[in-house]
């Protein structure tokens, strides 16, 4: 391979790599042969090599070859005489007027500590101009404070949580129980010997106790929405639309926002919490994975309880189909996306990428929002009369994909 090779396969591989700090093929101490670490006093040194030589200068040390002054200094032979060491780093091009005496070492060493801290200082002033600029005004406070305490009213931090299967150990998965029937466009089947099922298939046992939370997980969020600075003053019927809608996306922020990623579960209304597998069974269907990843995703961010009934409140009051005054909605969304943006900002200034990795969550939810309603129809075909009332009033209508009906 050429030399213009080379350059055309490098630039087309990735990025610049000097040739000292390839590992596949390092640049030799051009005094003892040893891999260089990079250019030491105008030479390609390895480390032992340059520190001989700082020491030498340094300290004016004198040295006398045993031997014709002719020695073969490399990798293994380089300790064995000094002399000889040195001349061929005087020889090569190392440049002994570079080597800083102690006086011009400390100096040296101030001034880094110097820029050290002025960097910092210019970071703490960097800080302090976006905490001015971010003016977290009393209605922030008042907004931050009523959401947060709803969110906390309706969505308590600690719950009894309960498995269907048994307390499983962290790391463990759920122990299995042996599986009941199950139903499929209708008919009853049994599923097959090693208790798998296809995603379109629906375990009895597992839908009886997600619907059992359903109803009270809605009564929540109504209540939550309702405790939001503004929420009850907008048309009736607008309230009744963003309800429809948000509900769905609220209920999995709370079940993401207890999720364990040791037992890898996910704790809904009540405590009942479960696994990935059983979502899917219980009606949920594919819809599971991308919930679980949503909420390790959540995880990931480490949002404190604010910023959570914040985000909670943003899919209430969100751009939403079928409102009369969608002016109004407007109006308070601002209000909450303000005091939401000033809170990350005064208390997240060193995370400024933050406020739209929190934006992309709602955007997440919304398809999963939207996934679901499709779910739904599978779900309402082969289980019909075991899904609570509130349940279908709230998601039927709720999608684009169902008309709005009265």
């Amino acid at each position: 391979m050429t030399a213009e090779e080379r350059k055309k396969t490098t630039k087309r591989d990735g990025p610049y790599i000097p040739s000292y700090m390839d590992q596949n093929t390092p640049e030799p101490c051009v005094v003892c042969g040893d891999k260089a670490t990079g250019y030491h006093y105008r030479c390609m040194t390895c480390e032992g090599c340059k520190g001989f030589f700082r020491r030498t200068v340094q300290k004016d040390l004198k040295y006398s070859c045993k031997y014709a002054g002719d020695c073969v200094v490399d990798k293994t032979t380089r300790n064995q005489c000094q002399e000889c060491r040195f001349k061929k780093c005087v020889r090569v091009g190392m440049a002994t007027d570079l080597v800083l005496d102690e006086q011009k070492r400390v100096a040296k060493r101030k001034l880094i500590e110097e820029n050290r801290e002025r960097r910092r200082s210019e970071e703490i002033r960097k800080i302090s101009r976006l905490r001015a600029d971010c003016v977290f005004t009393e209605r922030d406070q008042y907004i931050v404070d009523h959401v947060t305490t709803s969110w906390l009213q309706t969505c308590p931090k600690k719950v009894n949580r309960y498995y269907l299967n048994g307390s499983p150990k962290p790391g463990m998965p759920v122990p299995e129980a042996p599986r009941p029937p199950v139903v499929q466009n209708g008919v009853v089947r049994e599923a097959d010997s090693s208790g798998a099922m296809d995603d379109d298939m629906v375990d009895q046992d597992i839908f009886s106790h997600l619907a059992e939370v359903i109803t009270p997980a809605i009564i929540k969020v109504v209540e939550f929405a309702k405790q939001i600075p503004g929420f009850t003053k907008l048309v009736p019927d607008d309230q009744v639309a963003l309800l429809k809608n948000c509900c769905f996306e609220v209920m999995c922020l709370r079940a993401a926002s207890r999720f364990d990623k040791q037992r890898r579960t996910i704790t809904m209304f009540g405590g009942l919490t479960v696994t990935k597998e059983q979502v899917s069974q219980g009606g949920l269907g594919r819809l599971a994975e991308p919930l679980f990843e949503f909420a390790e995703g959540l995880s990931q961010l480490h949002l404190d309880d604010t910023e959570v009934a914040l985000l909670a409140a943003l899919l209430v009051v969100a751009d939403r189909p079928g409102v009369q005054d969608q002016e109004s909605i407007d109006r308070l969304q601002d209000i909450i996306l303000t005091a939401y943006k000033n809170y990350i900002t005064r208390q997240r200034p060193h995370q400024p990428v933050l406020w739209g990795k929190i934006l992309m969550k709602v955007t997440d939810l919304r398809a999963l929002s939207v996934a679901h309603a499709e779910q739904v129809k599978l779900v309402k075909m082969e289980c019909t009369n075991d899904i609570p009332p509130l349940f279908l009033e709230m998601f039927e209508s709720s999608s684009p994909l169902f008309m709005k009906q009265e």
